[in-house]
């Protein structure tokens, strides 16, 4: 060490990590290290140090609590930040940053530091004549971190963007990796971004340099040709789900299909062979669908039965840990794996529905496709908003006005719509009347939203030369405001529009896979439910499958905003709210025919929820709160909830709307945190009773009157 006061430092440090079974607590160790005002003077010292990642570990715990901070802070996480970025070990680096990059605190204070460093670091290797493979590991593992800071908003995309830009020769093996998966992150992050492409081909020998790069010995295109293929097949498949129009999604699906091919046949990639399936299947259903829109069925051989058994076999049989690239943006979870089955069952039924357009049909594939890319891509990043420890961001890619987005409305609606006509039959009385109202709006609306998406109208106004009021959201995305279809759509009622888009909505989110975040969430509560002993055959699928539609519900409560649902900004809000609100979730749903609203003579009085299974039932209290006791605490209320399981499945739902539980001014809590899971015993009975709780924020405020 170059400081006799830093070679100390080291030493305490590794006798408190070496101190075994009677080492001090995380605050006693800090203040037997000194404190801030040590780690100011001493800590940039220490970058070579094997002790620089504990120490890390042990700056960000600390740094997580406010009240403990003193004048040193800013200058000793300054300190921190400037070893680790110095370090020339790998291993110290990759470990310190992985740290640093998953705490709130820490990106406040140095991350647009630590982001100017890391792009120093790549650079210095950019312009080093020899480096060795140390150098090019260091390399890579500053690319990545600076690629995830971008992703957390902490330094220029745009800088990040021009970085791998600068890459235009094949490389070591390490950095060739991190640079294609960088640019695969920014491209679905940055549609700007999609330009990078020739980066990738470059890295992966498909295209050659220029004549003016740095060819180096030692590095091997075919290192990095697997990911490669990945990659670009990804980018052009999410320049296919943000195309505008079917002919532009088919020829961008093609382009992919040509990567993907190569993946599977090349490199073996299981995960790039079931894809490659569905994006064939899409191709032949959408050149079906563009030069007649109508047809008595499908031959393509892609959608024979045993072609389509072979796709579902081989989704059983993938390995989920190989979907995609297994790395820090994309980490592949269950409920992808999931979607994939679900998309297969879709498939198969095309063959049996051939009254509708073809090209609807393309739609539930377009759709399925679309959910399962988003999830299998989404990252979880630390949000540095909030001076709290790791209050998690869910970042996906971006598809922004594509048909990709409208697909599954369409189709959504077009369901809706078959429903209301199915039901129009049987009504009578005021049921009749109210449902052949709706029915006519939803034509209505499906008219409007078929010949824009078909014939795709332009922007206009409205014979007053200004634009009429738009259409409720998500209406507004099929039909766009200002075109002669949403013009004609102005005089139908504007209650009637809003409850249509509220049933879309509805019926959209349902069919969703869950997203990274979600996934998260469900798995936690399902290891709650283990200890059960009615949690297992059909009552576990059935409890897990209205699990992910509460949670689904709960996360789009979560982020939507005041106009769709104006209850949950209203402090007059009661519970008839909440309840008609997931009500109206449940019955846009695949359960929607089994949801039953209050139901008389359960344990002794009227259940506010229950969805009825064949042999058993599954109950949802509903309430709405204004204390700060969480519902864990809230012996009333779940008295009331496990009262319903007297004769039936052990496991229930309490869902409350909460108007004082929370900050009423800031943003609510984490979706982790307002999904919980509590045992309530009852007396004289030797099985526990399990209420899966969410506590909705009510009385919120808008984002933009914050203050």
């Amino acid at each position: 060490m170059s400081s006799g006061t830093a070679t100390d430092l080291e030493g305490q440090l590794t006798a408190i990590l070496t101190a075994g079974s009677g080492q001090p607590s995380i605050e006693d160790a800090f203040a037997a290290l000194g404190g801030w005002e040590r780690l100011a003077r001493d800590a940039a010292a220490l970058a070579d140090s094997p002790v620089l990642p504990p120490l890390v570990h042990l700056v960000t715990t600390e740094a997580a609590d406010s009240d403990r901070r003193t004048d040193s802070y800013a200058e000793a996480m300054r300190g921190v930040s400037s070893a680790v970025t110095s370090t020339t070990s790998p291993a110290i680096l990759i470990d310190s940053l992985e740290t640093l990059i998953t705490s709130g605190p820490a990106l406040n204070e140095v991350g647009d530091l630590l982001a100017a460093a890391l792009e120093a670091t790549v650079q210095d290797f950019l312009g080093s004549a020899e480096p060795d493979n140390r150098f090019a590991l260091r390399a890579a593992g500053a690319l990545e971190a600076r690629a995830r800071l971008a992703l957390c908003e902490i330094g220029s995309p745009f800088a990040l963007l021009a970085l791998l830009e600068r890459f235009d020769a094949p490389l070591p093996k390490p950095l060739g990796t991190a640079v294609v998966r960088a640019v695969g992150v920014a491209v679905d992050r940055w549609p700007f971004a999609t330009g990078l492409i020739t980066v990738v081909r470059r890295l992966a020998g498909i295209d050659p340099p220029p004549l003016a790069s740095r060819v180096r010995a030692d590095a091997d295109p075919e290192d990095v040709a697997s990911d490669a293929s990945w990659v670009l097949a990804g980018i052009e498949l999410v320049s296919a789900l943000r195309a505008a129009n079917l002919p532009a999604m088919q020829s961008k699906l093609e382009s992919s299909a040509k990567y993907l091919r190569l993946a599977q046949d090349t490199y073996e990639r299981e995960d790039a062979s079931v894809l490659l399936a569905v994006v064939d299947i899409l191709c032949a259903l959408l050149g079906d669908s563009v030069p007649r829109p109508r047809v008595e069925a499908l031959s393509t051989p892609r959608l024979e039965p045993q072609a389509l058994a072979d796709l579902a076999e081989r989704v059983r049989r993938i390995n989920v840990t190989s979907m995609g690239l297994n790395h820090w943006y994309g980490e592949p979870k269950r409920a992808a794996l999931l979607a994939w089955s679900r998309l297969a069952d879709d498939l198969g039924s095309l063959r049996e529905e051939f009254k509708r357009d073809s090209f609807y049909k393309a739609e539930v594939v377009v759709d399925n496709l679309l959910q399962i890319y988003l999830g299998s891509r989404s990252t979880a990043v630390v949000s540095h908003a909030e001076d709290m420890d790791g209050l998690l961001r869910l970042v996906q890619p971006v598809i922004e006005s594509g048909f990709a987005r409208t697909a599954g409305l369409l189709s959504n609606l077009e369901d809706h719509t078959l429903a209301l006509e199915q039901e129009a039959v049987s009504a009578t009385g005021d049921r009749e009347h109210e449902v052949t109202e709706k029915l006519a709006v939803a034509r209505a609306v499906l008219r409007a939203a078929r010949s824009q998406a078909l014939a795709g109208a332009e922007p206009g106004k409205a014979d007053s030369g200004t634009a009429p009021a738009p259409l409720p959201q998500p209406l507004r995305q099929l039909v766009p405001p200002g075109s002669a279809a949403a013009i004609g759509l102005t005089v139908l009622p504007p209650e009637a529009l809003a409850e249509l888009a509220e049933a879309i909505s509805n019926a959209t989110i349902g069919k969703h896979s869950l997203n990274l975040i979600e996934d998260g969430v469900y798995a936690s509560i399902q290891n709650q439910l283990e200890s059960s002993p009615d949690y297992a055959g059909e009552p576990k699928e059935a409890v897990n499958d209205i699990l992910r539609l509460i949670i689904q519900f709960a996360s789009s409560r979560l982020n939507g905003q005041s106009d769709l649902f104006p209850y949950l900004f209203d402090p007059k809000s009661v519970e008839k709210h909440i309840h008609q609100d997931l009500l109206s979730f449940l019955r846009s749903s695949h359960l929607g025919a089994i949801t039953e609203f209050e139901v008389q003579h359960v344990g002794g009085g009227r259940i506010d929820l229950r969805l009825k299974f064949s042999g058993f039932g599954i109950y949802i209290e509903m309430k709405t709160d204004s204390t700060k006791k969480p519902l864990s605490d809230k012996q009333a209320y779940l008295k009331q909830a496990v009262t319903y399981q007297v004769s039936d499945i052990r496991i229930g739902f309490l869902i409350s709307l909460r108007h004082k539980a929370f900050d009423l001014t800031g943003a609510p809590p984490h979706l982790s945190a307002l999904v919980g899971h509590t045992v309530f015993d009852v007396p004289g009975d030797p099985i526990a009773r399990h209420v899966v709780t969410v506590g909705l924020p009510g009385s919120r405020t808008k984002p933009s009157e914050m203050r």
